[in-house]
């Protein structure tokens, strides 16, 4: 006869979940950025620019800073009038200290080719938010795409 085989059952043990709970200024910021996407997606730009402190600087990639919410809005002129949709912000998370946050993740965008496509960009973002006048406001606003320049392979 064969000896009988104690087998055991492990069980994945689930660890607490120990988030804290969003702040108040994580949840204003989340809430902002969302706001921001589908105001950029509707193509309104007033809205989309009055999010940006006077003094803040947009810092786009293969184009030098572009200083002051003013300059922002002219420079934002030009994707949005090239038809550059669809933008979504995915939150990787928002930390703050005092009047300061941060608030890092990915972006997947729309972006019109010259044969009439259309190409899906994605990429990441670092966004610095300011509280000015009890408002959180872009300070520092800079993303780059995971996708190689045009004309250059992976």
């Amino acid at each position: 006869m064969k000896a009988a085989r104690k087998t055991r059952t492990h069980r994945a043990r689930r660890k607490p979940n120990r988030r804290a709970a969003a702040s108040p200024a994580e949840t204003t910021i989340r809430r902002i950025g969302q706001a921001w996407a589908q105001e950029w997606n509707a193509g309104n730009l007033d809205k989309v620019i009055a999010v940006y402190a006077t003094d803040a600087v947009y810092l786009p990639p293969h184009h030098a800073a572009v200083h002051g919410r003013d300059a922002i809005g002219e420079y934002l002129q030009g994707p949005l009038r090239h038809g550059v949709s669809d933008l979504a912000f995915d939150v990787t998370y928002i930390k703050q200290q005092n009047a300061v946050a941060w608030d890092v993740g990915t972006y997947r965008m729309s972006v019109p080719q010259s044969d009439g496509t259309r190409k899906e960009d994605h990429g990441k973002y670092l966004t610095v938010w300011k509280r000015v006048a009890g408002k959180w406001l872009i300070a520092a606003d800079a993303w780059s795409s995971d996708l190689p320049p045009e004309g250059q392979n992976p």
